[in-house]
């Protein structure tokens, strides 16, 4: 394919992944919620009375809330966020007595306490709705420092190691390969990140929205069939600092491919920060090969959106990556923008690039959407 073509393949392939994510986005409205049910249990578990204050609680969010990668949900399914409590000083503590010391706080609320589903690592918060929050109790990993945790798994009854804070500034310097980097401010109660805009996020980062996208069509939304942590590390471990959304998912997923290809039996896929953490350890028999054949679905379907040819086509192939409605609705949103952008005489087309711009070459006369892609 010469490259002119390629080049307005890719530009035309680019928005429309990037207007699917947009549209998979959280509403600001349920970003707002979370926001403030955030708020509302950090005060409760932070506040000068609480019994746990003795233990200096750190709260702060983990996962896909702090790395900017959250979606709406599947087809009715909930959303969640994950939040630590981490207290210092509890040591000598055993994981089930740190445990109980957040559970008990969260207990005497009113409210909480009316909805509190404690787990096995996690107390969640079951709000009414497409919303829940978990509660992740944890302490100091000492034994591996620079911010790593333990956290109380009740079913073993021993510690397991995690640093969410460690990922997330690892996550955010694969987002900003060939960028330069910035320094977060630490506090003590970390406010959830801005509900970043879509067209502002990194690469990276909507590439791991359109993997969970793709994840849910494929799963029917069951969300552990490919946890997303485990999605996140494998796509920033091969992003290699595209730019184009299409390049960085295309490259993130022959990595992952190399990854299965290269790896006899069911790889380990480490924690970035923490290397007694494995992220797939939840991978059996059954589960692994279901994984394999996702990502062979990503791989078949991403490579027939790059080589279709008209809007059917790329409708079709778009439909099959992030689900049928979704495609249709990015690609009618694409091409009411252009026909707006026909009719006020605004679009124009750079000459020798063939690339549509509001400011700049020939302007393109009115005519009705029938434009390949």
């Amino acid at each position: 394919m010469a490259t002119l073509a390629f080049t307005d393949r890719l530009s035309c392939i680019d928005a429309f992944l990037e207007e699917a994510c947009v549209k998979i986005q959280l509403t600001q409205t349920q970003f707002d919620s979370a926001r403030q049910k955030y708020a509302a249990i950090g005060r409760w578990l932070s506040d000068p009375a609480s019994p746990l204050l003795r233990y200096a609680p750190d709260i702060y969010p983990q996962g896909s809330m702090s790395l900017g990668t959250t979606i709406r949900p599947w087809q009715g399914e909930e959303f969640d966020l994950d939040i630590v409590c981490q207290l210092h000083g509890c040591s000598e503590y055993s994981p089930e007595q740190v445990f109980a010391a957040v559970h008990q706080r969260l207990n005497a609320h009113g409210l909480y306490s009316k909805i509190l589903e404690p787990r096995n690592r996690c107390l969640r918060i079951n709000y009414a709705g497409d919303f829940h929050l978990d509660i992740i109790p944890a302490c100091p990993d000492d034994t591996v420092g620079s911010g790593a945790i333990k956290v109380p798994d009740r079913k073993l009854a021993v510690w397991k190691r995690s640093n969410p804070l460690g990922y997330a500034s690892s996550f955010f310097e694969r987002c900003r390969y060939r960028l330069s980097l910035i320094e977060a401010e630490e506090k003590r109660f970390r406010p959830l990140p801005n509900n970043a805009p879509s067209e502002h996020k990194y690469p990276l980062q909507r590439a791991v929205q359109l993997l969970k996208r793709h994840r849910d069509s494929f799963f029917k939304g069951d969300p552990d069939a490919a946890r997303s942590i485990l999605l996140t590390t494998l796509a920033a471990g091969c992003y290699q600092g595209q730019q184009s959304l299409t390049l960085a998912l295309d490259g993130i997923v022959d990595g992952i491919l190399a990854i299965i290809s290269q790896t006899p039996g069911i790889p380990v896929v480490l924690n970035p920060t923490n290397p007694m953490e494995n992220l797939a350890e939840g991978w059996n028999q059954d589960t692994y090969p279901q994984f394999i054949a996702y990502v062979r679905s990503l791989r078949a379907h991403l490579g027939e959106l790059m080589r279709g040819d008209g809007i059917q086509a790329t409708t079709r192939a778009l439909g099959d990556l992030v689900g049928e409605p979704l495609a249709k609705s990015v690609v009618l949103a694409h091409a009411d923008q252009v026909q707006r952008s026909r009719n006020d005489r605004s679009l124009r087309v750079e000459p020798g690039t063939g690339r549509f711009s509001a400011t700049a070459g020939i302007i393109v006369p009115r005519n009705n959407f029938y434009g390949k892609c």
